[in-house]
């Protein structure tokens, strides 16, 4: 079988789904590795198992050393059968790392008893991650859904060089005692383990330095030294960067890092503990956190893993996103990757399997919307979802989280249709109207078109949008922002008569020409007969505005966005994004999701609210431009929707009228048997659109100019 990535081949990123020849990785899913047999590589612990001995030589003979030599090799290099490859951190983990496990089939609160892991593919994927980054001096990050094992895993990979490699200096960190207590405690024991239960072979004094806290391999000499393995773990609770300081380490772990406060900092500062003078690189940091951790100190975490450069850290190729498209982050492992009634005898999990599972659960547990979103959190799917507590959100997160599960699991609100608009021109070529087309491929999003009045006219102050703005697009990007701005325009229907308010349309892009996202946001404004507030310090859009001649689509500055609320009127056109503005508009759209978070339907909408961050406001371009409709919403306050009466209008006659299928309707009583048939085809659906009778239905046009 050939490599996809070959020796020599520079690697800068990890994906699971290539063979890597560095490592001689091999993948293992649905489609690869179906001659895998994990038991090739378990050969001790059944071993163990069976006769309650690793090796039935006798101690000090020649067999038993070549039987230990042999281990120590497959614990420090790995092992290979048959084309497959695990790591020596793998080996070690699959043979002589105990942990708590239920016995299969017992009833529940039976208790757990000690027993060897079983192999499963993800961890084969990260022990190879592992190893690839120590090779190419790169760091190691992991996001993660709870309950997948990896803190028994960084336990492992502590006590592995302890046992295996003389001078192996390992540091692990926490942000707490109550953090650094379990994975300690999770290493102890298993030191001990080893020291009775490997024939001698694995056993290890620790006669100087043997605390809570800190064990170190080595025997005391009678003139008080000490000589012997000389290995070594430390643990340290790190609540501050000048903490993390020392002798150089081979290995140097960062605990849940999703509760430290002071990550970022930390990492930093660990890096001259893993070099030399020179730069040169002698260890390795490695950084994990979970779902479910709440508060300002996920910001950390959610850096270091969204943004893997900067950090030195191994980049992983996915698709564990929303909406299934490729990223590079650091390596990130949701909770369907492990359902443990779902596993084959490989050790994998099919993924939509396991997905329906947790889809499931996440149904039953809806009725409870905090409970749920916790739940979402801490058996994510996406990094999203792993980091959907985070920071200082204000938002209303229990309504969110019930919304979110309307769209998500019950799928009882209205799906928005995608498209998108075309101009109607005029004899000279000028814009007169616009038309919509449903496009599966389309980047605007409608969930309810334009109200039109039963007169066939449209409504005045009926509708308000709100644009978060960008001056360059991709093709002008310098490529080293992580996370680039996107444009972004969101048009709300007003409260109407006995009708809650709503967002009714967004649409979302970075596209190459800034100039393609204005003209969209020009022909939503027209096609919902609206002003949008923009952000005034984005002057591109508004240059391109005023040379189209598309200046009176944008709102002036609302009177809540000034100094002097009392002269009212402005000729400036915007609001500032002073930290005022921002949260006074932050209030606003807490109060509409408060009242009406039931009413939007937009899944990326609910998300970003959830996630919204005011420490990284900037990231977060839909609750940007929510903030700005919703300005302009409570600067038309004080005016009423109502139908625009067109010049030269005349009295038309109102009433009861039947159509051609004999059905009776109320309103302005149609003139032709032609506009009899488009008005009856439009209001069964009780909904007023404005259109054509010579277009087809999904054509829709607005005549608006």
């Amino acid at each position: 079988m050939e490599w996809d990535v070959k020796l020599g081949e520079e690697i800068t990123v990890f994906d699971p789904r290539l063979s890597y020849e560095l490592t001689k990785y091999r993948p293992i899913n649905k489609e690869q590795g179906l001659d895998f047999n994990p038991d090739w590589f378990r050969e001790d612990a059944i071993s163990k198992l069976s006769t309650g001995k690793y090796s039935k030589t006798i101690y000090g003979t020649k067999a038993y050393v070549d039987f230990w030599k042999e281990r120590f090799r497959r614990c420090i290099h790995g092992h290979e059968v048959n084309g497959y490859r695990i790591t020596g951190d793998n080996y070690f983990w699959l043979n002589f790392y105990r942990l708590k496990s239920s016995m299969e089939g017992s009833k529940a609160s039976s208790g757990r008893h000690l027993a060897f892991p079983m192999f499963l593919v993800f961890q084969y994927e990260y022990f190879h991650y592992v190893e690839m980054a120590e090779i190419l001096g790169k760091d190691v990050g992991l996001l993660k859904a709870r309950a997948l094992g990896f803190s028994e895993m960084a336990a492992s990979l502590c006590a592995r060089p302890f046992i295996t490699t003389p001078n192996y200096r390992v540091l692990a960190s926490a942000f707490s005692e109550k953090h650094l207590k379990p994975l300690l405690s999770k290493i102890w024991p298993q030191l001990d383990w080893l020291n009775v239960e490997t024939e001698g072979a694995f056993k290890r004094l620790r006669m100087v330095t043997n605390t809570n806290m800190h064990k170190k391999a080595s025997i005391k000499m009678r003139d008080g030294g000490e000589t012997g393995h000389m290995s070594e773990i430390e643990g340290v609770v790190a609540d501050s960067p000048e903490k993390i300081r020392g002798d150089r380490v081979e290995r140097l772990l960062f605990e849940e890092a999703g509760s430290d406060k002071v990550l970022k900092k930390k990492y930093l500062q660990g890096e001259a503990l893993i070099t030399v003078l020179g730069g040169q690189r002698v260890g390795t940091r490695i950084v994990w956190g979970t779902g479910g951790d709440e508060g300002p100190s996920l910001e950390g975490i959610k850096d270091i893993v969204l943004k893997p450069d900067v950090y030195n850290i191994l980049r992983v190729r996915h698709n564990y996103t929303p909406d299934g498209r490729e990223i590079e982050t650091a390596m990130f492992i949701p909770a369907y990757r492990m359902v443990a009634h779902l596993l084959d005898n490989r050790g994998w999990c099919d993924p939509e399997s396991a997905k329906a599972w947790y889809e499931y659960q996440r149904k039953l547990k809806a009725e409870d919307p905090k409970g749920l979103l916790i739940y979402k959190a801490e058996y994510c799917f996406t990094i999203e979802e792993a980091l959907i507590q985070q920071g200082d959100n204000i938002f209303p997160r229990e309504e969110l989280a019930e919304q979110s599960a309307q769209i998500e699991i019950y799928k009882s609100t209205p799906v928005p249709t995608t498209g998108y608009l075309l101009w109607k021109r005029d004899s000279n070529d000028q814009p007169e109207g616009v038309k919509w087309k449903n496009d599966p491929d389309g980047k605007i999003k409608i969930l309810e078109h334009p109200m039109i009045s039963p007169d066939g006219t449209d409504y005045k102050n009926l509708y308000v949008a709100g644009i978060d703005s960008i001056d360059i697009g991709t093709a002008d990007s310098t490529g080293t922002d992580k996370k680039p701005s996107h444009f972004c325009i969101v048009i709300k229907k007003r409260t109407f008569g006995l009708q809650e308010p709503k967002y009714v349309a967004i649409y979302k892009d970075r596209p190459k020409d800034p100039r393609e996202a204005y003209e969209i946001a020009a022909k939503l404004l027209t096609y919902y007969s609206c002003q949008a507030v923009l952000e005034s310090t984005r002057t591109a859009l508004l240059t391109y505005f005023r040379d189209n001649k598309f200046i009176h689509l944008l709102m002036r500055r609302p009177r809540a966005t000034m100094s002097d609320v009392a002269k009212g009127n402005s000729n400036m056109y915007g609001a500032p994004a002073s930290v005022k503005v921002i949260q006074h508009y932050r209030e606003l759209i807490y109060d509409f999701i408060l009242d009406y978070a039931f009413t939007i339907a937009f899944k990326e909408m609910v998300d970003q609210l959830l996630e919204y961050s005011d420490e990284n406001k900037k990231e977060y371009d839909i609750v940007a431009a929510m903030g700005m409709a919703e300005l302009g919403d409570e600067e038309l306050s004080f005016k009423k929707p109502q139908a625009r009466e067109l010049p030269g209008k005349q009295f038309q006659d109102i009433g009861w009228w039947k159509d051609s299928k004999g059905y009776k309707h109320y309103g302005v009583i149609p003139k032709s048997k032609e506009e009899r048939n488009v008005r009856a085809r439009i209001t069964e659906n009780d909904t007023w659109l404005y259109t054509d009778s010579k277009i087809r239905e999904e054509d829709l046009w607005t005549n608006r100019s």
